[in-house]
């Protein structure tokens, strides 16, 4: 073996070295008509023969004057081809040639030294004799199991090892042209990257065309549209020159239904899974007729060769009579959409199962059909019939005593016990029952084509009657032994005006009840019905029944609806109650009901609590009518539920709001109304009583300690019904506008100024008067807790005038005062400037403020700082907004004249930082300079006063124009007329009044200064020329060349430095 091996290695390594010959001799086959490319033209032999790539130059390819060399020379000076990517190099997966040696030494010495541990561990696990060198001690070869175990790894290991290095040195050999290999890579590479490319961009060009279809629009062509829809022709329209298809001939169209007739026959008999019930068919015309016996007849044909396109649906008659011959359009349409897309998607099978389905139905409907006609012929009063989704229900000799009989027809699956392999399909089946059990032992076979209701009633009754010996006789009413000819019995209860009359007849033995109505016909037929019922229970119910069915048609009448399966409702009301009915009253929600109880005695009310989103009972409680209502409460008219209506919306508005007051904590007690006398009173009126609560429990805010009440200590809350206004509903929700009128007593001295101007305002939600009386009118919705609602109220009263408060004290004049709205003047010299604030409707916040004229108020700069602290939480942000008003005005003025008398320059700006913080700029050609105005808090003694500080915005020594600087010293040295503004070295200081002249004044120095003159004006300064030129200038004799001086800072004054922190919307004020 190893002789063997050290051959093929020699082998291997003498033809190692024409391995690369080989390649590139396949790569580059010889041939004559190949001369490669030489250095400046002059071949390039090897030393000692050697050729480039193994290849001999078979002649020399240089020549002088020749067109080889031309060529030569142009490719040579011809520019390189660009350089290919290769990011294939740098890839993860390229790794290094060297480190696979590596790996692969590392790995064969870790092989051996567990190869030599193996062969350790046999010759531990062996006892014997000793050897020495595989020889035993006689000389002779060791040939046990163990050292040739031990021989046999030795040579796998070799073995293995040996094919490893082979296939590293092959691919050692191979990598002596890696960088050939890697040019023909990254080529490879690149043509890929170019196809893809080409590929991408034409996608891309595809998808861009076809997203900007939806992006063309075309331009609508007016002139045409006109022409052509007043002519009805246009000149415009080519003509196409297309000519009309010619009409099928007769022969044309007989092969037409030929060929269909042939491919739908190929199609049923070779392709097509016929269903069972659709195996009888005929092809003629164009088209494949099936033929459902005793059901219909359906034409289908196809449109296509291919057998995997659908039937489609021509034409239906019908096998069974009566039928209409003639299918409405409506029907036919809905037959064709249904039968195409069950043809479309199950094939014959779903045809046949919709259209078995249909005909099913369709014979069931002319039953019912059949059945209402015979109700009004000769079998009225004698059958019923009740069409019960794709059931038939008849009840024949409806007017016989005890228990019912009838028959129905229905669609049944069609399973039978009797297992087959055909499916079952749904047939009409018929079920009788006589005396309300099934008969099974009979099997009514009725003819299913030809359709006819009265020949099964004559069949069903026919076999009936066989059973039936005896009739059923009444057991009339006595009295004293006697059967009187006409015996009547009077039934009244309170709320009925007209009573019942139950009559016996002789005759018949059976009981007429009058006046006729739904419920004494049915009672009656209970008693003719059943002989052993009980008489006078029966009739109470009766007579609570008229009464119910009586308040029925009054709740209709409202809008009540009936609630039906309620849980926890008859124990509740007891067993006394003969009838009860639950309404639903529109706009009382889903939690809250109205009910009404029958019994001998009269009716009684309750109204009823339900558990959200279900039909649960919380709690009944019920209406004390009698006390409010008097004789009114017996009577069932429109009127009295109305008036039921509205006192039940009192009592659940006081039980919502006494079980709120309790939950809080607050003091209160619920006054009864009281009896009304038998005098009478008005219809529309009642009295529900009243609600006193504490004042001081209910608006105290545990937060404010220093509020004190401001009423004295009782309100009085009482109902006023259903608001009337926008028909009672709230406009936002579906619940009924409750109104409710808070009363109380103001104290002594309080909102006086209030009452004044509420007694104009003629809101009247609101009301005041001299004495004292303070009335509020509240609107809620329905079941809603109220504390919220007053309290809101009451705040906003209190709120409502401490504002008037404020503003009379700054001499405002109140224009409009309510609960909505607050209009005041703030300025009334001409122009005169208003304000108007809104607020919610329940006078809440937020406040939204409005001034007038909107176009040309100077407050309107500042607006929105206003109105955001107007709805600040500041205890007294409406003080400061009244404040500011007055503070301000004089500033904005001031801006609005210097803007306006300056429009087309634009040279000032005005930089609002806050409402006590302002900025004003001044921009070229005006000298640079940056202004900053501040209302700051100047107390002498116990006396604080506002005053406005105007100074220069900058460093604390700011640069500014010579002459600027000199006009501003003298103006914060100076005061204005009257003290209303002085100067204080380094800025000055006004009052509210007296800014706008500062500001005027200060407006003039600024655009009086040398800057702000025109240039003709100024003096002129020569500039130097550039050394390049030489500019002469001409100066005039008189003048001299100002002298160029550094910039003159204004006099060091105390400056203060304000930090650039941000400023409050409205300061404190004492």
């Amino acid at each position: 073996m190893d002789q063997q091996s050290g051959l093929g290695s020699q082998e291997l390594k003498k033809n190692r070295s024409n391995a690369q010959g080989a390649l590139v001799g396949a790569r580059l086959p010889p041939s004559s008509d190949f001369v490669p490319a030489h250095l400046n033209g002059v071949p390039a032999n090897g030393e000692n023969g050697a050729v480039v790539n193994g290849q001999p130059l078979k002649a020399v390819a240089a020549t002088t004057n020749g067109d080889h060399a031309d060529t030569i020379m142009a490719l040579a000076e011809s520019e390189p081809p660009p350089n290919l990517e290769q990011p294939w190099r740098n890839e993860p997966d390229n790794k290094p040639l060297g480190k696979l040696m590596d790996r692969l030494a590392q790995q064969c010495y870790i092989d051996l030294i567990q190869t030599l541990n193996d062969m350790t561990a046999e010759d531990a696990a062996v006892d014997g004799l000793s050897k020495a060198n595989g020889m035993s001690p006689q000389g002779t070869l060791d040939t046990s199991e163990v050292s040739l175990r031990k021989k046999r790894k030795l040579l796998d290991f070799a073995h293995d090892q040996r094919d490893r290095f082979t296939k590293t040195l092959v691919l050692s050999d191979w990598s002596r042209n890696a960088e050939d290999m890697a040019k023909f890579i990254d080529l490879r590479i690149h043509l890929d990257n170019q196809r893809d490319g080409f590929v991408k961009a034409g996608n891309a060009i595809a998808a861009t065309k076809w997203k900007s279809i939806g992006f063309k629009v075309p331009a609508p062509n007016i002139v045409g549209a006109m022409e052509l829809l007043s002519t009805g022709t246009a000149s415009w329209v080519p003509d196409m020159g297309y000519i009309p298809p010619k009409r099928l001939t007769a022969k044309q169209l007989l092969k037409t239904l030929k060929n269909m007739n042939v491919t739908l026959s190929t199609r049923l008999n070779l392709h097509e899974e016929l269903p069972p019930h659709m195996q009888d068919y005929h092809v003629a015309e164009g088209r494949a007729t099936f033929t459902v016996p005793g059901e219909f007849e359906v034409d289908l044909s196809v449109a296509d060769e291919e057998d995997t396109s659908p039937f489609y649906f021509i034409d239906i008659r019908f096998l069974f009579s009566p039928s209409s011959d003639v299918l409405n359009d409506q029907i036919r349409a809905h037959l064709e959409t249904q039968t195409n897309g069950a043809l479309a998607v199950k094939g014959l099978k779903g045809c046949y199962d919709f259209l078995h389905s249909f005909v099913l139905t369709h014979k069931i409907n002319i039953l019912r059909s059949q059945g209402a006609e015979l109700i009004r012929g000769k079998w009225f009063e004698y059958i019923k019939v009740e069409h019960l989704r794709r059931s038939l229900v008849v009840q024949y000799w409806a007017g016989m005593p005890g228990p019912k009989s009838w028959f129905e027809i229905g669609i049944s699956s069609g399973k039978s016990e009797k297992r087959g392999t055909r499916r079952a399909t749904p047939r009409l089946s018929v079920r009788w029952f006589r005396k309300g059990q099934e008969v099974k032992d009979e099997v009514l076979s009725f003819d299913w084509e030809a359709l006819s209701l009265e020949k099964c009633l004559m069949m069903v009754i026919g076999l009936a009657a066989k059973t039936e010996n005896a009739a059923l006789e009444a057991e009339p009413v006595v009295a004293d032994g006697a059967v009187p000819e006409d015996s009547t019995l009077r039934l009244r209860l309170p709320s009925m005006r007209n009573p019942l009359n139950v009559r016996l007849e002789p005759i018949t033995g059976q009981f007429s009840i009058s006046p006729p109505t739904n419920v004494t016909l049915h009672n009656e037929r209970i008693l003719n019905a059943n002989p052993q019922v009980e008489v006078p229970l029966l009739l109470a119910a009766l007579v609570c029944a008229v009464v119910q069915e009586k308040v029925h048609k009054q709740g209709e009448l409202l809008d009540w609806r009936e609630l039906r399966d309620l849980v926890g409702m008859e124990q509740r009301l007891g067993q006394h109650v003969l009838h009860r009915t639950v309404f639903s009253i529109p706009g009382w929600g889903e939690r809250w009901a109205l009910a009404v109880g029958f019994s001998l005695s009269g009716e009684r009310w309750w109204i009823v609590q339900l558990k959200e989103g279900t039909k649960d009972v919380t709690n009944v409680c019920e209406l004390q009518l009698k006390k409010s209502l008097g004789e009114q409460a017996t009577q069932v008219s429109r009127v009295n539920l109305l008036s039921i209506e509205r006192f039940a919306v009192a009592e659940v508005s006081y039980e919502v709001f006494s079980e709120q007051l309790r939950a809080l904590k607050i003091p209160h007690h619920h006054q009864k109304p009281e009896p009304l006398s038998e005098d009478g009173v008005d219809a529309g009126q009642h009295n529900s009583g009243s609600i006193y609560v504490q004042f001081a429990a209910l608006l105290r805010d545990p937060s404010d300690i220093s509020w004190k009440p401001w009423a004295t200590d009782s309100i009085r809350l009482s109902h006023h019904g259903i608001d009337d206004c926008e028909d009672g509903t709230d406009a936002h929700t579906t619940r009924t506008l409750v109104r409710h009128d808070l009363r109380l007593t103001r104290e002594p001295g309080r909102m006086n100024r209030l009452q004044q101007h509420l007694t104009k305002s003629g809101d009247r939600t609101v009301a005041m008067n001299a004495s004292g009386a303070l009335a509020l009118s509240l609107r809620t919705p329905f079941g809603e807790p109220l504390v919220g609602h007053i309290r809101t109220r009451l705040r906003s009263i209190e709120r409502l005038d401490q504002y008037v408060t404020t503003l009379q004290r700054h001499h405002y004049n109140l224009t409009t005062v309510t609960m909505n709205q607050l209009s005041f003047t703030y300025h009334a010299s001409a122009p005169s400037l208003h304000a108007r604030l809104s607020f919610a409707n329940d006078g809440s916040t937020p406040i939204r403020l409005q001034l007038e004229p909107a176009a040309s108020n100077p407050t309107q700069r500042i607006r929105v700082l206003l109105e955001q602290g107007l709805n600040s939480r500041r205890a007294d942000a409406f003080e400061g907004f009244a404040k500011f008003l007055r503070l301000t005005l004089p500033m904005l003025r001031a801006w609005d004249r210097i803007e306006t008398a300056h429009l087309a320059r634009q040279t000032a700006v005005v930089n609002v930082r806050g409402a006590a913080s302002y900025g004003i700029t001044y921009k070229a050609p005006l000298p640079p300079c940056t202004f900053s105005i501040q209302l700051k808090e100047k107390r002498n003694g116990n006396k604080p006063s506002m005053r406005w500080h105007l100074e220069v915005k900058g460093k604390p020594d700011p640069v500014i124009a010579e002459d600027l600087a000199k006009k501003l010293k003298a103006l914060w040295q100076s005061k204005g007329d009257g003290g209303c503004w002085e100067g204080n070295g380094s800025g000055a200081t006004a009052d509210a009044a007296g800014l706008g002249s500062l500001l005027d004044r200060l407006d003039e120095i600024v655009r009086t200064s040398n800057a702000s003159r025109p240039v003709s004006e100024q003096p002129r300064e020569v500039t130097a020329a550039p050394r390049e030129t030489v500019i002469k200038q001409q100066q005039p004799p008189a003048l001299k060349e100002p002298q160029k001086k550094p910039a003159v800072r204004p006099v060091k004054a105390p400056v203060k430095v304000l930090a650039h922190t941000k400023e409050p919307e409205y300061i404190t004020l004492d």
